[in-house]
């Protein structure tokens, strides 16, 4: 009797133990999930400033090498 109980005690450590670990976890993950969503917003924001400069950029170039 005493043997079923201290397996009962060590398989409900062991699950709340397996219960917070994965809590934990999805919340991480979530975590990261949120930051590549921003990241990629703020790619998406910089792309057409991006390819502005580099059409100044190749002007600039093109006067350059003409002089």
């Amino acid at each position: 009797m005493e043997t079923n109980f201290r397996n009962a005690i060590w398989l409900g450590l062991i699950l709340v133990s397996a219960g917070v670990t994965y809590g934990m976890m999805s919340q991480r993950l979530e975590a990261v999930e949120s930051q590549q969503q921003q990241l990629e917003k703020i790619i998406l924001q910089d792309i057409p400033d991006i390819r502005e400069r580099v059409i100044r950029l190749e002007v600039l170039l093109e006067k350059a090498l003409d002089n």
